[in-house]
Order: C-alpha cells, then structure tokens, then sequence
C-alpha cells in the first residue's frame, strides 16, 4: 500500500511540474495565434502525416517480432501491432515519451514467459532505434554546424545522448560483467543483482543472433526515416520553411529529451525544445505551439484506438 502511494504521489508531480511548464511556456505566445496558425494548415499535408502512422506500426511491431524470434518466442503480429497502440494510450498518462514500453514488457511476457526476457527484446528494440535517431542527429549536425552553434538545446541534446551511449556500452563491457558479479549478495540486492545479470545476459545473446539483429536494425533506420517523413509532413502543413536535412538534426533530439522522466509524456520539454529550435528560423512560438499540438493530437488519436483495445481486453 505504501509503495502505491509512493508511486501516485511521483505520477502527481510530475503532472504537475508538465501543466506548470506547459503554461510558463504558453505565455510565449497567445491562443488566438496558435488558433490561427492551426486555422491556415493545409489538411491534405496532414493527411499524408497521419497516413505515415500505419505503415510506421507494422515496422515496429515487425521489429519487435524478428528480436522476439531471436530469443525463441514466436509472436503473432497483429497482437504486437495492438500492443503498440495500447502502449501508445499509456504514453499519455506516464512519465516519459516511452512510458508506455511496461505494457509491452508485460504484453511480451505472455509468450516468453519471462519478464526478464520481455524486458530485454522492448530495451533492444527501444535502444536500437534511439540510437539510429542519434546518429540520423550527429552526421546531419555536421552539414548543419551553423545551427549546432546558435541552438544550445542541439548541443545539449547530444552531449545527454553521448552519455546515455556510453553508459549503455559500459553495461555490456566484461568490466562491468565482473564488478556486478563481485556485488555482494545481501538483503534486497540479491535478488535485484540476479535480475541485472539475467538481463543483460539475455540482451547479450544478441551477439550471437548476427543476422536477426542487424534485419532488425535495418528495418529501424527506414522506420526512423518514416518518423522524420512524418515530421516534416506536419511542418509543410503549416507552411514551414525549414529543410528537409535539419528535421534529421532536430527531430531525434526533441525525442531524446522527451526521455528524460521529469514530466508526463515530455509535456512542456517538448514544446520548449520547439519553441527554441525555431527561434532559429525566425519562426514564431505560435507555431511551435501548433507543431507540437498537432504531434499530440495523433499521439491522442492513436492512444484513444489503443485504449479501446485495452478495455476489449478485460
């Protein structure tokens, strides 16, 4: 009882600290301009955005279900294609843009039977597309060092995503392997210990499924191309003059920093990022504002198709 409340207390605040950085930064701007911004989109650009979503799920799921055979569990696709959606509606209401991967872990472990195996298959299949994100980020910031320079959040962004690279390399060195052996096996880190190993022993076995992994992180660069697409599809819908190159840079950064778990579903991160990055082009707030709305209203539409699915189940 003690740790629930825990739990709704930490889920409270950081609603809180979201609908308190939302406002702050709605002071940016007014609602009549994000009205009239929304107001001139053109809906046929939009639509295409939106259409981008169907094909971007069955890549996902079908990620998912080539790292899923790799570990011995034969998944059917549609039931990972729900799982997606019903993660999407959880998104919604938890901390992070990937809140929503504790239902996957959970929905994966009906069939590996396993939520240390779960786990692993959701964080290779999460990790392996960040980091094609990264990438997409850093070989375009190179073509683009004028804006790196005069845009703080860009070099922010890829230091946070250098240090999460390095420590996710630091897990899998044998370094780490020996000194998380030598841990000492007393109280509530018994346990714990054993689970850390078991995961990342699972995740390791990768090494030896060469061809699986590298079929998925093929698939991962054309479903983060899909994601990039599908950005610049929203920003044409609102008349934005901003190259197709820097949606690589600036895209995968604002999804990185909508990882960090100090709001839900990256409430307010996400729009200061924008607001920031668009300052650039001399782009007003208004239609930061409008460009993130839009996000989340797909973001919304989807998660409400996702809980219909999750009350099916019950």
């Amino acid at each position: 009882m003690a740790k629930r409340k825990s739990v709704l207390f930490l889920l409270k605040l950081l609603f809180s600290a979201a609908v308190l950085a939302f406002f702050f930064l709605l002071t940016r701007t007014s609602l009549k301009d994000i009205g009239l911004k929304l107001r001139g989109v053109s809906w046929g650009w939009l639509a295409l955005a939106f259409s981008l979503q169907g094909p971007g799920l069955l890549i996902s799921a079908h990620r998912w279900r080539i790292l899923a055979r790799a570990q011995g569990d034969d998944v059917p696709l549609l039931f990972l294609v729900k799982s997606y959606l019903v993660g999407m509606f959880f998104n919604n209401f938890l901390p992070t843009r990937f809140g929503g991967d504790v239902v996957r872990i959970w929905d994966g472990s009906k069939y590996s039977k396993s939520l240390v195996k779960s786990s692993a298959v959701v964080l290779v299949d999460r990790a392996t597309g960040i980091i094609v994100l990264f990438l997409f980020a850093l070989v375009a910031a190179l073509f683009r060092l004028d804006m790196a320079r005069e845009v703080p959040v860009i070099w922010a962004a890829l230091v946070l995503g250098l240090i999460g690279l390095a420590g996710v390399v630091f897990f899998f060195l044998p370094l780490f392997g020996r000194w998380l052996r030598k841990i000492p096996e007393r109280g509530f880190l018994k346990p714990f210990k054993q689970k850390v190993i078991d995961f990342r022993t699972t995740i390791i076995l990768y090494k030896n499924k060469r061809k699986e992994f590298s079929l998925a992180t093929a698939w991962a660069v054309l479903l983060q191309m899909n994601v990039i697409l599908f950005y610049f599809l929203i920003g044409r819908a609102l008349h934005l003059a901003i190259p197709l190159l820097d949606y690589f840079i600036f895209i995968p950064l604002v999804l990185l920093i909508q990882i960090i778990p100090i709001t839900i579903n990256g409430l307010g991160l996400r729009e200061g990022a924008y607001i920031e990055i668009f300052k650039f082009y001399g782009i007003p707030a208004a239609s930061a504002w409008s460009f993130s709305i839009i996000e989340v209203a797909f973001g919304l539409i989807l998660g409400l198709i996702g809980g219909a699915i999750y009350v099916s189940r019950k």
